[in-house]
């Protein structure tokens, strides 16, 4: 895999992160051919669902539009 920051070829399977600069390569952006630090389908799976609930902003938290008295 190649770092999208420095460009440092490195082995994914060591983890996402990039070993010279240290920039996190994501699911999103890399295809599944060019990395291969799954290793299996239910890895690639679990890394995109985390990076999702990672990037998403937190719905349970209460918002100004969400008081339920104001609701009348």
């Amino acid at each position: 895999m190649i770092c999208p920051r420095c460009e440092y070829e490195f082995d994914p399977a060591n983890g996402l992160s990039c070993p010279r600069c240290g920039a996190p390569a994501s699911c999103s952006g890399v295809s599944c051919a060019e990395c291969g630090a799954c290793s299996s389908p239910f890895e690639r799976l679990r890394r995109r669902l985390a990076e999702r609930l990672a990037g998403e902003p937190r719905r349970d938290q209460d918002s100004p539009g969400d008081d339920p008295a104001s609701e009348s």
